[in-house]
């Protein structure tokens, strides 16, 4: 039920189960695959991700994406997945995971970013086709979703830009302005986007931003 009348509103959760343990999947090593994660291999979660429970679903793109390099067949294969949700949390999973993981399935990412319907599926992948470098074409979508009007959409965002790092510098001036109308005591803002911004800011021009 929840599926079919509030997508927007269940792929925003997925957006904020990612960034809740954005800490932890950042410590992943290129070729250090995983595995088993929690007492499940990447072929028993591969089984999870189609299962009809959603909770059950993304925990395992979740915990998927935790797994590594050995875990990157599988999510190249969640790119197509039916929810949005699960190819959201696909697709940056890939991005942070980076390597060959990655490399494999840049086709994959282009044809979510190009024809994705779901605008946060169409940010991830962009995100993970900016950490193969693509920046001059994808960037862009990260940038303009800065102005989005859900605060966990707009978060993402944020954090996702930060993740490509001194490469994102051209959404330096969007970050500062997103700050500037959203930082502590400012009427109207949200402080949650502002430090959002600001943190971006700090990862990608870590000299200027203290």
């Amino acid at each position: 039920m929840l599926q079919s009348r509030h997508p927007a509103f269940v792929v925003t959760i997925a957006i904020l189960i990612v960034a809740w343990s954005c800490c932890q999947l950042k410590t992943i090593a290129e070729n250090a695959p995983v595995k088993a994660l929690a007492g499940k291999t990447v072929d028993q979660y591969a089984s999870d991700i189609n299962d009809e429970n959603r909770t059950v679903r993304l925990r395992a793109a979740k915990s998927l994406s935790a797994m590594g390099q050995s875990a990157g067949k599988t999510l190249r294969r969640a790119l197509g997945h039916d929810d949005p949700a699960v190819r959201y949390i696909a697709a940056t999973g890939l991005g942070r995971i980076g390597g060959d993981a990655l490399a494999a399935a840049q086709s994959s990412l282009e044809k979510l970013a190009d024809d994705e319907q779901s605008h946060a599926a169409r940010m991830a992948a962009c995100f993970a086709l900016c950490k193969l470098g693509k920046t001059s074409d994808h960037l862009d979508v990260l940038i303009k979703t800065l102005t989005h009007r859900e605060r966990g959409v707009v978060c993402a965002a944020a954090e996702l830009l930060g993740e490509i790092g001194p490469p994102a510098n051209q959404a330096i001036d969007e970050l500062q302005s997103v700050h500037a109308k959203n930082k502590a005591g400012v009427k109207g803002g949200d402080y949650h986007i502002g430090g959002a911004a600001m943190n971006a800011l700090r990862k990608i021009d870590p000299e200027n931003f203290q």
